[in-house]
């Protein structure tokens, strides 16, 4: 009898999962169901379309490390539609804006004594070193900042930045994470130590829409705006899941949503494993999108560390990506983090706008309401893990205490960041573990190395 795998979530971690598990099995070897509660796949890193060309909802950009997802775009075809751009990253400290995108500019940052930026440039360079990176992740990232660069390096650029990001939360952030961020980045860089970005024409959107179509003609089935409510089964297996068509048994079950989602279909017998999951928090993103009719500013990305600004980056996608991409139109995202409490999250995209506007006109003198030609706003509660200090020990594997279910999420990518490309790679790892269960014979790959958290493999 022929196996059914169900796959709640089809943002890249589950489509990915789908993807690799076909290419595992033989042809006709299972039956693959993707379910997705929302209109459209790709989650956090699924497209719009508005004016006449797509972008992402929320900024994203592929570092040179990103092999996996790489890979993928090639396996789909869109290989050529790849484009790699040099970025200009800028900070806008004590009311101006410094670029910060090569080792001269950092030289020339007079935010800093120039002993300070050498001490700084020294911290970045020696993070390309580590190896070990769980012994980081016993350190808070404002300590190990203090030891490595010094008190000052802290308070001017680092401590607004991580405020930035995770508000009250900053000073229990690991440097394990810093770490991550640190390596990624610095992997991105030409000879000339610029960045160097990729993104896919027309948006990620084209992938997970590619990959849909590749999905459905193989034999398997993608249900989007179908919400999967509950999975039926006990402490060793589960049996069944719900559907607005009903329960429907399963032989095995992946669930690729974000932490939160995921715990409320677990069934009552896992009340003990829920509560495991239940350490990670998590904090909201809410992304304010214009399109504009001429830039901003020189810079793809300004990070903005006045402890008053209600925003931590404004990522202007067309200071980057070439804008005839994007029918010429200038895309700017305006980007917050917030708790799950914040009014923010119930604030329309008109609302957030007069609120960010004072600032946005401080920020960018160029700037003219009459520029704006429209505004887009999208929110995601669980964009963003609270990696406080020692979060490997929270980190769950893929497999679970019950034996036919596997997570695959974005919370176990730890210590590298969000990137897209870390999906695909738990995905692939988690697709090679269903496929032992599924089709028990030899795969080729260990499964404890397989379920380990992804943040084991080595930099």
């Amino acid at each position: 009898m022929t196996p059914t795998i169900d796959i709640v979530g089809a943002g890249i971690s589950g489509l990915a999962t789908a993807w690799y598990l076909d290419r595992a099995l033989p042809a006709g070897g299972a039956r693959i169901r993707v379910w997705e509660r929302d209109d459209q796949p790709g989650g956090l890193a699924g497209s719009f379309t508005t004016a006449g060309f797509s972008v992402e909802k929320f900024y994203h950009h592929l570092f040179r490390r990103d092999v996996a997802l790489q890979e993928l775009i090639a396996e789909v075809g869109l290989a050529d539609d790849l484009v790699w751009r040099p970025a200009l990253t800028g900070a806008y400290y004590f009311d101006q804006p410094y670029r910060l995108s090569s080792p001269l500019d950092l030289l020339r940052f007079r935010a800093l004594p120039f002993a300070d930026r050498v001490r700084l440039g020294l911290m970045v360079l020696r993070a390309r070193t580590v190896r070990d990176w769980q012994a980081l992740d016993d350190v808070s990232a404002m300590d190990w900042i203090r030891t490595v660069a010094g008190e000052r390096v802290l308070r001017v650029v680092w401590e607004p930045l991580l405020h930035g990001k995770f508000g009250g939360h900053a000073p229990e952030v690991s440097a394990a994470w810093l770490w991550s961020k640190l390596v990624d980045r610095g992997g991105s860089r030409d000879r000339r130590g610029h960045e160097l970005l990729g993104y896919l024409r027309g948006g990620l959107g084209r992938l997970f829409e590619r990959m849909v179509d590749v999905l459905e003609a193989r034999g398997h089935a993608v249900h989007l705006a179908t919400p999967v409510a509950a999975l039926h089964g006990d402490g060793e297996e589960i049996r069944a899941i719900e559907t607005p068509a009903g329960a429907l048994e399963t032989d095995a079950v992946v669930l690729a949503t974000q932490v939160p989602d995921l715990i409320a279909l677990l069934p009552r017998s896992a009340s003990e494993y829920a509560g495991e999951l239940a350490r990670i928090d998590f904090l909201a993103n809410v992304c304010l999108v214009l399109e504009l009719e001429r830039s901003l500013s020189q810079f793809y990305w300004t990070n903005v560390t006045d402890p008053e600004a209600p925003f931590v980056g404004v990522i202007e996608q067309t200071r980057w990506a070439d804008a005839t991409d994007f029918s010429n139109r200038h895309v700017a995202y305006v980007s917050a983090y917030v708790t799950q409490d914040d009014p923010r999250l119930e604030m329309d995209a008109g609302e957030l706008l007069e609120s960010y506007l004072p600032w946005i006109r401080r920020m960018f003198p160029v700037f003219d309401r009459a520029d704006i030609a429209a505004v887009h706003l999208w929110r995601a509660r669980s964009a963003q893990p609270i990696v406080r200090v020692g979060f490997r020990e929270l980190v769950p594997a893929i497999t679970t205490p019950i034996s036919n279910l596997f997570l695959c999420t974005m919370a176990q990518i730890y210590p590298q960041d969000r990137q897209v490309s870390n999906g695909v790679e738990i995905a692939r790892r988690t697709a090679r573990l269903v496929v032992e269960r599924v089709s028990p014979a030899p795969s080729g790959c260990e499964a404890d190395a397989a379920s380990a958290p992804i943040g084991d493999r080595r930099t």
